[in-house]
């Protein structure tokens, strides 16, 4: 695994919009219905027990129902917009309206012991530093435009994104290094290339031409946007062909580099019940401690949904992120006592075309964190990253569908590259459709040590699970099934010893013709792992496993072969029988 974070593309996430100031007092509550403007009002300290959260709330405790809840804006056309309170005090409660469209950042930065809620049962208050877009007249074909007051960094339309206007166009998705652009205009445009296969970068261009060897595309100009579901600013005005052709009035909204509620270096904060929409990232909770999102929803975010670089105690519970460029909820770097619970995150890095992602979870050099019964379907790169994690767990969860742009990726991801001990769990999940040339359900990169991997449930991957390094993990009662081309990859790098691994009690089914084991690369294969007890079923017992020393030609083997060969699997069966 050759896998670069690169610091650049967090830090433009600490750009929240600025804004208010406050501070000072406990107790307050802060009422928003209709006002223009929206400042607290001082109340006496009373003690109330707060329904609204959960009357509005629509979303069951149950993984099922809460991912499929679908992205869903306010329209363009009917949204009562008002603007975002502000000089929020220390110890507030904000109440928005249930219904009603908040517009600009929410400034709870700094801030400690504010609560934001929904109150009334006429559906969640929303949030967005996005407008909607009016005056649409006819530029040319299906092409109109509208007058804009800021550079967009997402549009959308009838509350689904569209892509900014770009070149090639069509099914191809990049050109080689070296392509000539047809058109010179490029200032000010944007250049996205493939780094290597895991990593997608982006670069703003300065001048008339691309300089890159990689594979690339350019995006955000006029004489780009061709197809239905482009758009492109130039000279205050959008330009916007919609996917129907139709005009755009009345259901576009656009959405500026500003985040939604800018919750930075802030101290037990809850949003409860609300709806964030067309932010850059919809909570930024940079540094926070005992930040909780509940029955909230976050969608059409053009960075990240929830961004807790740093961050203590994060809670996101009965909540839905969709629809987000980057990464659903991203935790890299340093998070620590995390919890995310009952949640769902979709459709990350797969908004539009490639783009910077690492996972729909994303923890990075963190640890006691937890992540229980959430659905992570649809990622562009990782489903759930807990790399460099220490004591963490990943249970009873569901991912579904990832690798879809990048490669070299898991389903549920970790790694240890200074091979400290991850103490990690991931149990009772299940994993299913990590496709590519290299998606792998389980995936235990860069040393991985100290991991227990149990109780899970893989299907149809292209690799079920795959040891990179690994030493001292725990491989027991999984039930690993119809891979594309092998159901368990362990591999060995010169330098590295990979070790007391035991691969026990699992079933392993092969209905494809695919290898149960392979094993690369060393003298010492037969001692990679102690392998015993495992149930195999196969249409074809002749094609079991592989190995390869590293130097001589691979070696295929049967079921009785590898029995032979291995020296294991003394009390394991292939088909009901020994």
């Amino acid at each position: 695994m050759n896998r670069t974070i690169y610091p650049s593309v967090l830090l433009t996430l600490t750009l929240a919009a600025c804004g208010g100031g406050g501070g000072g007092g406990s107790d307050e509550t802060v009422s928003i219905s209709d006002s223009a403007t929206a400042t607290p009002s001082q109340t006496s300290a009373t003690s109330t027990t707060d329904t609204s959260a959960k009357e509005n709330s629509t979303e069951s405790t149950s993984v099922a129902s809460t991912a499929e809840i679908e992205a869903t804006v306010p329209s363009a056309s009917t949204a009562t917009v008002q603007p975002v309170p502000t000089n929020i005090a220390n110890g507030a409660t904000v109440s928005l309206q249930c219904g009603q469209t908040y517009q600009g950042t929410l400034d709870l930065n700094g801030k400690s012991n504010v609560t934001v809620r929904t109150t009334g049962t006429c559906g969640k208050a929303s949030i967005t530093p996005g407008s909607t877009v009016s005056g649409w007249t006819q530029y040319q074909g299906n092409v109109y435009s509208a007058p804009i007051g800021f550079t967009p960094v997402q549009v959308s339309i009838a509350g689904k994104p569209v892509n900014a206007a770009h070149w090639p166009n069509g099914s191809q998705a990049w050109v080689d290094g070296g392509t000539a652009v047809p058109n010179g205009d490029l200032d000010g445009a944007t250049l996205v290339y493939l780094e290597n296969q895991s990593v997608a970068q982006t670069q703003r261009i300065s001048g008339s031409s691309v300089n890159t060897s990689k594979p690339f595309y350019v995006e955000g100009k006029l004489w780009m946007l061709d197809s239905p579901g482009e758009w492109a600013v130039s000279n205050g005005r959008l330009y916007l062909w919609a996917p129907d052709g139709q005009s755009p009035e009345g259901r576009t909204w656009a959405a500026p580099n500003s985040n939604g509620i800018n919750a930075d270096n802030s101290s037990g904060i809850t949003i409860d019940g609300v709806r964030i929409f067309s932010a850059a990232t919809g909570i930024s909770a940079y540094m926070s401690t005992n930040l909780k999102t509940l029955n909230s929803e976050i969608t059409n975010s053009s960075k990240d949904g929830i961004w807790a670089y740093g961050s203590n105690g994060l809670a996101v519970d009965k909540t839905a992120v969709t629809n987000s460029v980057s990464n659903g909820i991203n935790g890299f770097y340093g998070i620590r006592n995390a919890a995310i619970t009952n949640s769902s995150v979709t459709n990350s890095g797969t908004v539009g075309r490639y783009k910077p992602t690492d996972a729909g979870i994303m923890f990075g050099d963190g640890a006691d964190n937890r992540i229980d019964n959430v659905r992570v379907v649809n990622s562009g790169y990782h489903g759930i990253s807990v790399l460099h994690n220490w004591r963490t767990s990943v249970t009873n969860s569901v991912v579904d569908t990832t690798c879809v742009r990048l490669n070299d990726c898991g389903g549920i991801y970790t790694g240890a590259r200074d091979q400290l001990p991850l103490n990690l769990r991931i149990e009772g999940n299940t994993v299913t459709n990590v496709k590519g040339s290299e998606g792998i359900a389980i995936y235990l990169d860069d040393s991985a040590n100290g991991v227990t991997v149990s109780g899970n449930t893989v299907t149809n991957s292209t690799i079920g699970m795959m040891l990179h390094n690994g030493f001292d993990n725990v491989v027991t009662g999984n039930t690993i099934a119809s891979s594309a081309i092998m159901h368990l990859y362990i591999a060995q790098k010169p330098g590295y010893t990979v070790r007391n691994n035991q691969v026990t009690g699992n079933t392993f089914r092969s209905t494809n013709n695919e290898q149960t084991f392979n094993l690369e690369s060393g003298s010492n294969l037969r001692t990679f792992a102690a392998i015993n007890s495992n149930t195999y079923t196969s249409t074809n017992p002749g094609v079991f496993g592989r190995s390869w020393d590293g130097s001589s030609a691979g070696i295929s083997h049967s079921y009785s072969g590898w029995k032979s060969w291995m020296g294991q699997d003394a009390n394991s069966t292939m088909n009901g029988a020994q």
